[in-house]
């Protein structure tokens, strides 16, 4: 019997541990987040995509669709991208391409690098990104723009969806 209490007050100790851990509320550590700066330069970018073409004897494809852009960036409009994915290691396959935004004040393009697991796609075809972008060529109001961040990706092949969201910095030349 105690040691059934000291198991059940061990745990108890425990979960109100990690719980203390956890913020009340989310939007307060945002806001505190943005109060000290640390958001200034923050983009978080979402693609929603269509595969257009896509050449599985040389993993070379293109994509379009839209995107969104909200913090350092608030726009929206229309996204383009071309892609080659070659085999890579432990059943993922490495992918590379880049990635243009043309919104309402101007245009953007971003480097893409990543991993695509599991490659090849299994049945059905769904598969995740992981990886790295950064700014490489901007025009109009995006004149000047650089950066770099993470991506995240999934996509059904079965359908030619693919979803995308980058998360990362940016600023501009002075």
């Amino acid at each position: 019997m105690r040691t059934m209490i000291r198991r059940r007050t061990l745990a108890c100790t425990i979960v109100f541990g990690f719980l203390s851990l956890v913020p009340a509320d989310p939007r307060a550590v945002a806001a505190e987040a943005s109060a000290e700066g640390r958001d200034e330069g923050r983009l978080v970018l979402t693609e929603r995509m269509q595969v257009t073409n896509f050449d599985p004897r040389t993993g070379q494809g293109s994509q379009a669709g839209t995107f969104i852009a909200s913090g350092a960036l608030n726009d929206a409009g229309i996204a383009t991208a071309t892609f080659q994915i070659k085999p890579g290691k432990n059943g993922c396959g490495v992918l590379a391409g880049p990635h243009t935004f043309t919104g309402s004040t101007g245009t953007f393009t971003v480097l893409t690098k990543g991993v695509i697991c599991p490659f090849p796609p299994p049945n059905p075809p769904r598969v995740f990104a992981s990886g790295t972008w950064r700014v490489v060529d901007a025009f109009g109001g995006y004149q000047g723009l650089r950066g770099r961040g993470t991506i995240l990706a999934t996509a059904d092949f079965s359908t030619g969806e693919i979803t995308i969201a980058r998360d990362g910095d940016v600023d501009r030349d002075e």
